[in-house]
């Protein structure tokens, strides 16, 4: 009898193994102190510090942090024995594991914009994410893998990335519109709407950050 089908529901196995321990949540690329002061992580921490009051563990939000500080460390630590063994089959076989089961929502999201200064001085709008009305090279921004690295330009931390995009955005801005003086790239970042927001059409308030302008001048 062939050994063949054993052989290969063993290969199977180790990699479904692979890519799910890959795949596991991971505060990987977010063990940051500044990266934890975003809303997005204070809110989670807010609601857990509530739920640990509420059975009874008396620990302030700020207790609850770094309770969560050094387990995201030691879970790095035990992550990084448990994906050692599969390091080669990732790197010489391509099959990484991206995309990371989610923890929790993320409530405040970050909207790029790109906007154009004319020969006159008037800032107008290019490029608004997933807008039907200002879609500047859309079909390349609001792609999948660019929606993925936008998302990451978002965080403070990706501060030298997101320069790059920009000088990228500026290259092309530059070549399009010869009129013009200036891009500006910035994001703006709002809670996501509650239930009763949606229903009732109310966009929640936010505000605009990590703003970067370049002048077209130096690209053309």
């Amino acid at each position: 009898m062939s050994h063949w089908p054993a052989i290969r529901a063993g290969l199977i196995a180790l990699h479904i193994l692979a890519v799910t321990l890959m795949a596991m949540p991971s505060p990987e690329g977010g063990m940051r102190r500044s990266a934890w002061k975003d809303p997005t992580i204070q809110g989670e921490l807010k609601a857990w510090t509530q739920r640990v009051n509420a059975v009874g563990v008396d620990w302030t939000q700020a207790e609850v942090e770094e309770f969560a500080w050094d387990a995201a460390r030691r879970i790095q630590t035990v992550r990084g024995w448990a994906l050692a063994p599969f390091m080669p089959y990732y790197r010489y076989c391509g099959t990484w594991q991206s995309w990371k089961m989610f923890v929790a929502p993320h409530r405040y999201p970050s909207r790029l914009y790109i906007e154009l200064e004319g020969a006159d001085g008037t800032w107008r709008k290019l490029y608004v994410a997933r807008s039907n009305e200002w879609d500047w090279h859309r079909e390349q921004l609001d792609h999948d893998r660019m929606r993925a690295a936008i998302f990451r330009y978002g965080w403070r931390h990706y501060r030298r990335p997101f320069s790059r995009f920009g000088r990228w955005v500026a290259g092309q801005v530059a070549a399009e519109f010869p009129e013009a003086k200036r891009v500006q790239l910035r994001f703006y970042k709002y809670r996501t709407a509650s239930p009763e927001e949606v229903l009732s059409h109310t966009e929640p308030a936010g505000q605009f950050q990590r703003a970067v302008i370049f002048e077209l001048e130096d690209f053309r």
